[in-house]
């Protein structure tokens, strides 16, 4: 009896919000809308647009007990800036990425696993895709204004080869819901730029855009 209420209340909620696809067994499609770095925050940075993406995953998650197939659409945008690194010249070593996916929750229960990842847990994701970061530390947390309010940036450290040298290296990620996406900030830069290169990731973060679905 307790089981059949349960499963009438989820019935319920994915119904108001558009998910009937989750009772009938259709897939049911979460989308996210794009988040992208102001003109005016590149301009200021010197950083330029490298790779606009966009990635449809399908996974299979379980609603009330029932198996369902959900497709997720998440968008990504990378930026990236020229710095001199001395003996090897100049390198795209400064990358600003913004990743965004849909929150895809439906009675509380979120169906999209990345929407809950730690910050250890994507710094984890980003440190295999990025150039093959290692040794990554937790440094500090810090907070920047972003989208209208005050979001906490957790640091790390790490290491990474660029051009043969091995370079030490700072990353900047921070991970929050607005506007029904999980909105993923990430930069990266030499640790020894941290003076020039913070207060860029600074403007860079105020000057984000996402309109929400």
């Amino acid at each position: 009896m307790r089981k059949g209420i349960l499963t009438l209340l989820v019935g319920v909620l994915v119904v108001s919000s558009g998910c009937a696809g989750l009772i009938t067994g259709e897939t049911v499609a979460f989308d996210s809308a794009p988040a992208t770095v102001s003109d005016s925050a590149l301009d200021e940075t010197g950083y330029e647009q490298s790779m606009a993406d966009e990635q449809t995953i399908e996974r299979t998650v379980t609603v009330a007990g029932q198996e369902r197939t959900i497709r997720v659409t998440n968008h990504v945008r990378q930026y990236q800036r020229g710095i001199d690194l001395g003996p090897v010249g100049e390198v795209n070593a400064g990358r600003f990425i913004v990743f965004s996916t849909p929150s895809a929750s439906v009675a509380g229960q979120t169906l999209n696993p990345a929407a809950s990842w730690s910050n250890e847990r994507l710094v984890e994701e980003v440190a295999s895709r990025n150039d093959q970061i290692n040794d990554v530390q937790f440094e500090r947390n810090r907070t920047v204004d972003a989208l209208g309010e005050s979001r906490e940036v957790a640091v790390f450290s790490g290491t990474t080869a660029i051009e043969g040298q091995e370079i030490d290296v700072l990353i900047h990620l921070t991970s929050f819901e607005h506007e029904g996406d999980v909105v993923v900030a990430v930069a990266v830069y030499p640790e020894r730029l941290d003076d020039s290169e913070g207060p860029r990731v600074d403007t860079l973060l105020g000057g984000l855009s996402h309109s929400g679905n």
